[in-house]
């Protein structure tokens, strides 16, 4: 993403302690970060705490809103009151952050790191300041957290873009059939005299074939596949002209193949627009539109795609990337793939006991015909 450097400032202190909350909390890929206590409450320095993934101490971060107008400055005397009331933090912290919405300062940048150094030599925990440039350098390498605060502050871009499935979502969760038959071998029981000592009778999932049927046959659907579709949204101000769309899943699968756009075997007589074209290896693809300018707050969907997942549950991950006439920009989908695998078991009578044993077959696609 290019988040514009002129990206707005939330408007009060709450909303920046809880911008700092959800961003340092993708950052540190920490799920139980929190905000310290309630209004009023003695905090001693820190607004927002957590232990970031890999660590077992705690960092903490000290939010600081600045009037975006006066272009007020974090002062000398406010950092070290501060570092003084985190003295006080139990437990311990490893680090401790500042984060303002004033703008980035030589000055105070060069006095903090001063003051980190000092600490490390004192034992102390270490010292860091970001300012609102560098928040929003951070807000731009987090995606999720961006499209967060995007929506939620009802900011845009002038050219701004996210490619989704087709329910508008980054991730999908989806269930897949497979088909197992096993032959199970029992011992026939021979009765003396008896009319029936050479019949067999098999279960009734013998008579039911499950020979394989193209997912694109009339009345037969696949369920070891599933259908999806990509949608391009325009969440900026500005038309998105030329543009294309790239696109490789990265993970592993069986097979990619995309959906023809007419129903029966038969093409019709009037050419019909592809939109997606997939690679020689099935691997990913390209998307070139019908349209070429996709204005503001429009959105347009493309065809539709069928993929069949492995025999085991997996993510399939897909990276895109869309370049136009002055804009690009990218990002990843997953998929998350649950197999659902039905065991069919035909019984077959044998008379040797040394046959009787079970044989379990190969894993295939689960079809059904829809008549």
């Amino acid at each position: 993403m290019n988040a514009s450097k002129s990206l707005r400032r939330p408007t009060n202190w709450q909303d920046f302690e809880t911008l700092c909350k959800k961003l340092w909390g993708e950052i540190w890929s920490c799920s139980e970060i929190k905000k310290n206590g309630r209004v009023g409450q003695i905090q001693n320095g820190v607004d927002i705490y957590g232990i970031p993934t890999g660590e077992t101490q705690y960092f903490g971060i000290q939010c600081k809103g600045k009037d975006e107008y006066s272009n007020q400055q974090f002062s000398q005397n406010e950092i070290l009151e501060e570092i003084n009331k985190a003295k006080g933090f139990k437990p311990e912290l490893k680090k401790l952050y500042f984060t303002t919405t004033a703008l980035k300062d030589a000055k105070i940048e060069a006095f903090v790191r001063e003051q980190n150094i000092f600490n490390k030599s004192q034992g102390l925990f270490e010292v860091h300041l970001f300012c609102w440039e560098d928040i929003v350098d951070l807000i731009d390498e987090n995606r999720t957290t961006h499209d967060w605060y995007v929506k939620n502050q009802n900011f845009k871009l002038n050219q701004n873009a996210i490619l989704t499935f087709h329910n508008d979502e980054l991730e999908l969760n989806a269930e897949v059939k497979f088909l197992k038959k096993n032959k199970i071998y029992k011992q026939k029981i021979v009765l003396a005299n008896s009319l029936y000592d050479n019949l067999v009778f098999p279960s009734l999932a013998s008579f039911h074939g499950h020979n394989y049927i193209s997912p694109f046959e009339n009345n037969v659907k696949n369920y070891s596949y599933y259908d999806f579709y990509f949608r391009i949204h325009n969440i900026g101000t500005d038309p998105i002209e030329d543009y294309k769309i790239f696109f490789e899943l990265t993970s592993e699968f069986q097979e990619l193949i995309r959906i023809r756009n007419w129903s029966g075997m038969i093409p019709p007589k009037i050419p019909i627009p592809y939109d997606t074209f997939l690679n020689n290896e099935k691997t990913g693809g390209k998307i070139i539109p019908d349209s070429n300018i996709l204005v503001g707050d429009d959105s347009v969907g493309f065809d539709d795609l069928r993929i069949k997942p492995i025999h085991k549950p997996s993510t399939v991950c897909i990276a895109w990337k869309l370049i136009s006439k002055d804009y690009k920009t990218e990002g990843e989908l997953k998929i998350n793939f649950t197999p659902n695998i039905i065991e069919e078991n035909e019984t077959i009578l044998v008379e040797d006991p040394l046959k009787v044993r079970i044989v379990e077959g190969e894993i295939k696609d689960y079809e059904k015909s829809l008549n």
